[in-house]
C-alpha cells in the first residue's frame, strides 16, 4: 500500500470511530501528566515510576488504535490491557529506551532509524501473545527491513501540521526575549515609555506562546489518534504482504546463506542486527536425546499339541445264552 492508500484506510476505520479515538488520547495525556506532576518532585524513583506507567499505558492505547484499525470496536478499558500483561509491556518498552538511547548517543540520526526499527514492537506483542518482549522486536526490525523509509514518509505528512504551532511559538519566544532584552538595555533609563513598551512585547510574546500550545494540543487530538492508526494499518500491510509469517526460513544463493529478510550469516554486522545471541536468531531449543528402544521379547515356541490316545477297542458283546428245551415227560 502507498502512503496515501494508508492513510485514506486508516480515515474510513476512524469514521464513527473519532469519538472514543480522541478520548483514548485525552485521558491517556492527563494520566501521564498528573503521574509525571505528581511523580517528577521524587528524583530518580520519580523517573522509574514514570517509565513503570508509561510503558504499559502506551502499548495499551496502541492496541487501542490496531484494534479500531481492524474495524473493531473497543472501549476505553481496553487502554488499560496493557497493565494486564505488565512484565511483556513493560520490559519491551524498556528494552526500547535503552536501545535508542544507546544508539543516540552515537548521533541523533541512528537513534531515530532505530526507533523506527522496533516500532512494530508493540502491535507483535497484541498478535503475539506468548513471544516475549526480547522476540518481539527482534521481529520488528525484520518487519521494517527495507521500509523504515515509507514508515518515516508516513510520520513526516503528519509532522507537517505542526510546522503552525512552531512557527507561532518561534515568533512569540522572539517577542519575548527582544521586550527582556531592551529592557535590560534601557534598566538606567528611567524613562517610562521604554518599559512599558517592553512589558508589552514580553506580555504578547507569553500570549503568543500560550496560543502556540493551545493549537498544538488542537492539532493533536486530531493527528495522533490518526497518525497511531495509520501505523496499525502500515502493520498489517507489512504482515500480509509477508502471507501472514515471518519465519527465519533461509534460501541458499550463490554459497551463502540468505535470510528472507535481507540479512547474511556472512556478515552478522549489517544493518538492523544485534549482537549474537539476540532474539531468536540464534536461540536454539536443546535436543531432546531418543529414548532408547527396548528389545523385542522374543516370542516363546508354541508347544506341540499332545496326540490323542488311541481308543480301546470295544469289547463284543456276550451272546445271549438260549433258552433250555422244554422236558416233555414235565408234567402238565
Amino acid at each position: 500500500m502507498t502512503i496515501s492508500q494508508v492513510k485514506r484506510t486508516a480515515k474510513e476505520s476512524l469514521r464513527g470511530n473519532w469519538g472514543i479515538a480522541i478520548g483514548i488520547f485525552v485521558l491517556a495525556w492527563l494520566i501521564l501528566t498528573v503521574t509525571g506532576g505528581i511523580l517528577g518532585w521524587i528524583p530518580f524513583v520519580g523517573q522509574v515510576a514514570m517509565i513503570l506507567v508509561t510503558g504499559p499505558l502506551y502499548t495499551g492505547v496502541a492496541w487501542v488504535y490496531l484494534a479500531i484499525s481492524r474495524g473493531e470496536q473497543p472501549d476505553v478499558a481496553y487502554m488499560f490491557s496493557g497493565f494486564k500483561e505488565f512484565g511483556r509491556t513493560f520490559v519491551a518498552y524498556l528494552l526500547i529506551f535503552i536501545f535508542t538511547f544507546l544508539w543516540g548517543l552515537l548521533l541523533i540520526v541512528p537513534g531515530i532509524i532505530k526507533s523506527y526499527s522496533y516500532s512494530q514492537t508493540f502491535f507483535i506483542l497484541r498478535d503475539n501473545p506468548n513471544i516475549s518482549p526480547l522476540d518481539a522486536i527482534t521481529e520488528s526490525r525484520h518487519m521494517m527491513n527495507g521500509h523504515k523509509g515509507r514508515l518515516f514518509g508516513l510520520s513526516l505528512t503528519f509532522l507537517l501540521w505542526y510546522l503552525i504551532p512552531i512557527a507561532v511559538a518561534i515568533v512569540g519566544s522572539v517577542i519575548v526575549f527582544s521586550g527582556a532584552a531592551t529592557s535590560s538595555y534601557y534598566s538606567t533609563d528611567p524613562s517610562q515609555v521604554i518599559s512599558t513598551i517592553s512589558a508589552g512585547a514580553a506580555f504578547g510574546g507569553l500570549v503568543l506562546l500560550l496560543a502556540s500550545w493551545l493549537i498544538g494540543l488542537g492539532i493533536s487530538l486530531y493527528v495522533y489518534p490518526y497518525l497511531i492508526t495509520s501505523c496499525a494499518v502500515f502493520y498489517d500491510d507489512l504482515f500480509a504482504a509477508s502471507e501472514g509469517t515471518f519465519t527465519e526460513e533461509t534460501v541458499i544463493v550463490a554459497d551463502e546463506e540468505v535470510d528472507p529478510f535481507g540479512t547474511t550469516e556472512a556478515d552478522p554486522f549489517v544493518e538492523d542486527t544485534h549482537p549474537e545471541g539476540f532474539g531468536p536468531d540464534t536461540a536454539k531449543e536443546p535436543e531432546v536425546p531418543e529414548a532408547p528402544v527396548a528389545p523385542e521379547t522374543p516370542e516363546t515356541p508354541e508347544v506341540p499339541e499332545t496326540p490323542e490316545a488311541p481308543k480301546s477297542p470295544e469289547s463284543p458283546e456276550a451272546p445271549e445264552n438260549p433258552e433250555a428245551p422244554k422236558d416233555e415227560n414235565e408234567p402238565k
